[in-house]
This record gives C-alpha cells, sequence and structure tokens, in this order.
C-alpha cells in the first residue's frame, strides 16, 4: 500500500510539474539570446510577449524574456533576456511561462533585479522608480517612450525612453516657472547613469537660474539599492516654494543627496538617506515610504533641511504627502 501511494505522489507531482512546463530553453545562442521549444502547443505566443523564465532545480525566478521572432506553426522560437537574477545562471533545461505584466499578479517575487525596464505597457508596479517625490525628487531611470508622470507635484512625459522631460508643479503654484531635460547615459543589470539639465525663471524678481543634476542608481543586490545625486546651480532669490527655497548668492552652489531604498515582498519601497547642502553648511534628509500600486504611487515619509533645526516648516522638518500617477 505504501509503494501503491509513494507511486501515486510521484506521479500526481510529475503531472504538475509538467503542467508548468510551457516553454523550455534548448540552446543559448548568446549572451542575450535564448532558442526556446514550446512545450504547450495551445498557448500561443507572438512577438513582444513577455516569458518569466525558472530554474528547473529550484523553480526560482530567474527573470523575464521577450519574443523575438517566430515562424508560423513550429514549436521553436528565439526570444532575448530583458533582465534576470544577477545571482542566477539561465540555461538550458531552464523552463519559461507566459506572463501578463500589465496586470497586477502576486506570484512575482519583488526584487529589484527584476524590475522591468524595456519599452512596453507593462505596469508600473513592475518598472524602476522614476520620480520618487517632491522632495527626493528625481532617480536615475526615465520614462519609457511616450509615457508620462502627473501628481500634484510633477508633470514629466518619456519622449524617447532615454530622454523625459518634466515641471515641477509645485514651483510653479509659487511662482517659479520651470523646466528639465533628463538623459540617460548608461544603463545595466548594475547601474544606471543619468544627467539633467534644468532652468528656473523667478516671476517676482525677474531673474533666472541653471540647475545641473547628476544621477546615479546602483542595485547592491536584490532588495537593497543605492541612489546618489549631486545637484550644481547657479545663483537665485529666496522664493516661497516647499524645496530649497533659500537664496543663494555665489555663482555656482553644490548639493549632494545620498538614499538607500529596500523593496518588500509586495513591491512597496523604503528610501531614506541624507542631504548636504554644500554652501549653507546645512544636513538634512528624508525618509519615505512608498505604496507601489498598478500605476499610481504614493508617499509617506518626513524631511528636514537642517537636523539641528527642531521645528516644523521649511527651514525644519517636514511631513511629506505626495501621490501620482504614471501611464
Amino acid at each position: 500500500m505504501k509503494i501503491f501511494l509513494a507511486s501515486f505522489l510521484f506521479f500526481y507531482a510529475s503531472l504538475l510539474w509538467a503542467y508548468e512546463r510551457e516553454f523550455v530553453i534548448t540552446d543559448i545562442v548568446s549572451d542575450q539570446n535564448l532558442q526556446i521549444q514550446r512545450l504547450d502547443k495551445q498557448i500561443e505566443v507572438l512577438p513582444g510577449d513577455i516569458l518569466v523564465i525558472y530554474s528547473h532545480q529550484t523553480k526560482e525566478v530567474l527573470g523575464y524574456a521577450r519574443v523575438d521572432s517566430i515562424t508560423d506553426n513550429s514549436e521553436f522560437f528565439i526570444a532575448t533576456i530583458e533582465t534576470h537574477n544577477k545571482n542566477g545562471l539561465v540555461r538550458v533545461e531552464n523552463y519559461l511561462k507566459k506572463l501578463d505584466l500589465t496586470k497586477v499578479r502576486s506570484d512575482i517575487p519583488a526584487r529589484y533585479d527584476l524590475t522591468y525596464k524595456a519599452e512596453s505597457s507593462v505596469a508600473a508596479k513592475y518598472r524602476p522608480l522614476v520620480y520618487a517625490g517632491l522632495i527626493q525628487g528625481m532617480t536615475a531611470s526615465n520614462l519609457s517612450k511616450k509615457e508620462w508622470i502627473l501628481g500634484p507635484s510633477i508633470l514629466a512625459y518619456g519622449l524617447t525612453s532615454g530622454t523625459q522631460f518634466d515641471i515641477n508643479l509645485v514651483s510653479g503654484v509659487f511662482g517659479v516657472a520651470n523646466f528639465a531635460i533628463k538623459n540617460k547615459l548608461v544603463e545595466n543589470d548594475d547601474y544606471e547613469l543619468s544627467i539633467e539639465n534644468g532652468a528656473q525663471y523667478y516671476h517676482q524678481t525677474h531673474k533666472g537660474s541653471y540647475q545641473f543634476t547628476g544621477y546615479l542608481d546602483m542595485t547592491s543586490n536584490s532588495n537593497f539599492k543605492s541612489y546618489a545625486k549631486f545637484k550644481l546651480f547657479t545663483k537665485k532669490p529666496e522664493d516661497q516654494s516647499i524645496n530649497n527655497n533659500e537664496e543663494y548668492t555665489r555663482d555656482l552652489n553644490l548639493e549632494l543627496q545620498f538614499s538607500y531604498g529596500y523593496i518588500f515582498e509586495n513591491w512597496n519601497q523604503l528610501i531614506f538617506g541624507p542631504k548636504i547642502d554644500v554652501n549653507k553648511k546645512h544636513v538634512g534628509g528624508a525618509i519615505g515610504y512608498y505604496i507601489i500600486d498598478k500605476n499610481v504611487n504614493t508617499l509617506f515619509g518626513i524631511s528636514s533641511t537642517d537636523f539641528s533645526e527642531l521645528r516644523l516648516g521649511k527651514q525644519g522638518y517636514l511631513l511629506n504627502l505626495d501621490f501620482w500617477w504614471r501611464f
């Protein structure tokens, strides 16, 4: 009887295993290209479809592949690896399943190295964080082509996959017209590097200011990420906006910001770190918790321009609440 039960359980487990294997890697064509065999003929695949790659040994998610080319009535096709776990090796016999990342799923593990960067209609939940709120500002990641961010504090648009345009709406409310162009210079599995050129016009004093910002995002491991930012800007008058509103009289001013991010199992994130105003000799910072929904991000946090100022207000501590729609 025990032998019969063991045999039945083994047979049942084999059926489940076979059911999971919709596709299998049969050949590594190049570093990024895979030859894949379709095991389930009932599943239709088209160029552009996303497949999730599983280890055939541990069943761990290794990354995503995008279908490139497929021949009619053929069980074999070519796919390109879009992103993969740096600690995992994609190889022959790994199996794949068709994935719809336009919908929110509970079976996709939350890891920074499994965020999807390619141009697609993938839900923003699975994309890198581009905007981190009014105080934290932008990251090195860019919007995809024709993608928008809209919220009370920001309007941004992806001109191409490497260039985006953005406006600080809060500054505009306080009479400071502004715009910025951000360009991505380098992107790989380990880090992203971008630069931003921006300009502000102060209506009340009829003065302008130029701002240059460099962004560097680095993935430490699957759950931790670091963000570095340096900002150079010319002299500017005092204004009534919330962020960086003091007068700066020097021809060139410098601000440094270092933040660390942690991603939770539900794809929500925590970002915290210091901000250094070199000219004013102030050390402040921010901490924020981000609720990452399908296409809406919500921030709850606290920030300070100067930790030594133990008071509430623009020159001390501020409670941060922000949200934006990404579409």
